[in-house]
């Protein structure tokens, strides 16, 4: 009996160890209307941008995420290489503004206090490896939209708390599936 007890208890301590470990992901843009799928998703100058960041953008870094368990937070983290050169304390929190009948670009802050008050950092999750946003007491939300930059292939991440979208806003998936290399055979 104490040995199924303390396999038991061995195991339950196992178990609980490693779902509560920070595991950091990629997101990746899925839509038959980009120029490509599964565009991988970049920090840029604190937006949001699939498939690069625009050479427009003072900071770009190829970033990962990491989901905060109790908030339900993406909290960005930069390469390696990345952050040994810039300051990302405190890393940058994802967010997105919920305000009614917009669609605004998807950003990161490292201070709350400078979102406006329809932007919140929280809500975040996956979903079987899609990323969605679930307001207080409401369904689950993937209004994600790319919309084309200068250029090409790079599109900046926008959430789309409006009915209508612009004529070059495309509907995206932000999943954490890599996409597939297809051999030329």
């Amino acid at each position: 009996m104490f040995c199924k007890v303390s396999l038991i208890t061995v195991l339950a301590a196992f178990v609980s160890s490693a779902v509560s470990e920070d595991i950091e992901f990629k997101l990746f843009a899925y839509s038959k209307k980009l120029s490509s799928s599964g565009l991988q998703l970049f920090y840029g100058d604190g937006q949001a941008y699939v498939g690069g960041a625009p050479s427009f953008v003072k900071e770009s870094v190829n970033i990962s995420l990491v989901m905060t368990e109790g908030d339900d937070k993406f909290v960005a983290k930069a390469d390696t290489t990345a952050a040994s050169t810039l300051d990302w304390s405190p890393e940058p929190t994802m967010y997105v503004d919920v305000t009614e009948g917009i669609a605004s670009p998807i950003g990161f802050t490292k201070d709350n206090a400078t979102l406006s008050s329809n932007a919140t950092t929280v809500g975040f999750g996956l979903y079987g490896g899609w990323a969605f946003h679930k307001p207080d007491e409401a369904d689950i939300e993937m209004k994600f939209l790319a919309t084309p930059t200068n250029e090409t292939g790079i599109y900046l991440v926008k959430w789309n708390a409006a009915t209508t979208t612009a004529s070059d806003d495309i509907a995206i998936s932000l999943r954490t599936q890599a996409p597939v290399a297809l051999d030329d055979k």
